[in-house]
């Protein structure tokens, strides 16, 4: 691959896929399956869906990756593991950047308005009032994972309106809730590899802020996570499989990442950060084997 044609694939980190990827999928995912269950959807149609959200949040990830490289090019240049970034290196130019990045959001638009006007309006809305702003974010709050947990939990209501046709508050809250705390702890657990090179920039940021207390503010954050999980599935009628795999085994294994991790080696922080996908894909896993025993049952 060309040099300036990989610096531009490096710039959307689809090189490292699905890493980051994934995070942006969930809210869609666990969105759209639990719709799927209340609905009864059949497969064929479940698994169509699925990839057309996994689709839309590789593009969210790629496009918001841009739009931080852009903003940020001056603070990556001032941490170690981002100064070889390809805007902070010089290998890509702000206006190719920005060329790379209205392809993107054009494409992201176009998807937007497949999935109705509703899901397009809200996703115009959050789209550069949320993700495009999460960059600033550490400029200006102490908490800015917790604001990328907020953002990328907009994608809650319009998957949901996108499948039901109207909203079931209870159950979408309490979904979006689950998910921006899942993405705020592992965000978290992501910043602790620039927390040194932070400190010296001036760099906000949730690794930095909470210092020794960061384990027992993630904890609540993953008890929040479970809680809101059960009381979307109690909601949602959903059922065994569901309660275990989906709410109680993420929780469980999120808690560890969270008390197991050395937040001062940025290896195991990586790690950890990446380890991640497995819990979000148990949550997954736990809703599509539901839907296969509720399906299996109402073809009885």
């Amino acid at each position: 691959m060309p040099s300036k044609a990989r610096s531009l694939f490096e710039l959307t980190r689809l090189h490292l896929f699905p890493v980051g990827c994934d995070f942006m999928f969930w809210a869609f995912g666990w969105t759209f399956l639990s719709a799927a269950y209340r609905l009864a959807l059949p497969f064929s149609e479940v698994a169509r869906t699925i990839l057309f959200y996994a689709l839309l949040g590789t593009l969210v990830h790629s496009s918001a990756c841009v739009i931080n490289d852009i903003l940020d090019r001056d603070l990556d240049r001032k941490v170690e593991r981002s100064k070889d970034r390809p805007i902070a290196s010089g290998a890509v130019t702000t206006t190719e950047a920005s060329v790379l990045l209205a392809v993107l959001v054009a494409v992201l638009f176009y998807m937007f308005s497949t999935c109705g006007p509703k899901a397009f309006t809200l996703g115009v809305v959050a789209f550069p009032s949320c993700i495009a702003t999460y960059p600033l974010m550490k400029r200006w709050m102490n908490w800015p994972s917790l604001y990328l947990g907020f953002a990328a939990s907009w994608a809650v209501p319009g998957t949901w309106i996108t499948t039901i046709g109207h909203y079931n508050w209870g159950i979408v809250l309490n979904i979006a809730i689950a998910s921006c705390c899942w993405n705020c702890i592992y965000d978290t657990i992501y910043a602790c590899q620039d927390k040194k090179d932070d400190e010296k920039a001036g760099v906000k940021s949730m690794a930095v802020h909470l210092g020794k207390a960061i384990r027992p503010v993630l904890s609540l954050l993953d008890a929040i996570f479970l809680v809101c999980l059960l009381w979307a599935g109690y909601l949602n009628d959903q059922h065994l499989p569901f309660y275990v795999m989906s709410a109680i085994a993420p929780f469980l294994l999120c808690l560890w990442h969270i008390w197991s991790f050395d937040q001062n080696d940025p290896q195991d922080c990586w790690k950890n950060f990446t380890a991640g996908r497995h819990g979000g894909a148990m949550v997954c896993a736990g809703l599509i084997v539901d839907h296969y025993f509720k399906i299996a049952s109402l073809a009885g």
